[in-house]
């Protein structure tokens, strides 16, 4: 069983992301991003921005969120050949940096750039104002070079809407569903459950998503230190989502 979940949260420094959403992908793993729009369109995401994995970058998922009244900023890979070719054509090498940030942990430097251009009127994507190049390159601590990569995407949001800066916060703070799979895989060893018939799966991961939601709505960033923690008192869970005598 395959499931998919929809998270809430911010992109300023140490926002908390949430699960708000899961739902079943029924069949291949192509009909995820059609379980995705029946996800979304049971929630309310009228003035906020949604992020994606590049396989959700489709025009029916881009015209459905613009229809709630809501935002999105997509990265585009070669599975939408026609779209990526387009934004690689244009002229990046001559446009300037618009932001740049360096973060600095685990031994690594890691830059990242963002170069923004208005939408060109002939794009093959819906609502898009604004296309992007993201750029990565990070290197350890004695300056050696470690990786490189590069990333381009789509927004709908207009300039006014959304800086560079902003959509540069939008992309990474994506990664917070990579987090909440890590989370999931090496913390409550979810890869390894043997639970695999009828709804058992779902109930599983819905109560592992519970419990990291419980954690870091209640201020603990660290989920498997703060797992260790509540399994030393049973008293603390019930204390953690309001449970009290």
């Amino acid at each position: 069983m395959q499931l998919l979940a929809a998270l809430a949260g911010g992109t300023e420094p140490g926002a908390v992301a949430v699960v708000i959403g899961q739902a079943e992908v029924t069949g291949a793993k192509t009909n995820e991003p059609a379980c995705a729009r029946d996800l979304l369109a049971t929630l309310d995401i009228a003035g906020s921005t949604v992020t994606a994995d590049a396989l959700h970058t489709v025009k029916a998922t881009a015209e459905l969120i613009r229809a709630r009244g809501g935002q999105f900023v997509f990265p585009v890979k070669e599975n939408r050949r026609a779209l990526f070719d387009a934004l690689d054509a244009l002229p990046w090498q001559h446009t300037p940096i618009a932001d740049s940030r360096t973060e600095t942990g685990h031994g690594r430097i890691t830059r990242r750039t963002i170069r923004v251009l208005p939408a060109p009127p002939d794009l093959p994507f819906p609502h898009v104002d604004q296309v992007w190049l993201i750029e990565r390159y990070v290197t350890d601590t004695t300056g050696t070079h470690l990786s490189a990569a590069a990333q381009l995407g789509v927004a709908s949001h207009t300039p006014e809407q959304a800086t560079t800066t902003q959509i540069a916060a939008f992309n990474q703070s994506h990664w917070a569903v990579e987090s909440l799979h890590w989370i999931r895989d090496t913390c409550y060893r979810e890869d390894h459950s043997r639970v695999r018939t009828r709804s058992g799966p779902r109930v599983l991961a819905s109560l592992r998503n519970l419990a990291i939601n419980a954690l870091r709505l209640a201020g603990r960033s660290d989920i498997t230190e703060s797992t260790r923690w509540a399994s030393r008192n049973m008293t603390r869970p019930f204390a953690i989502l309001g449970i009290t005598a």
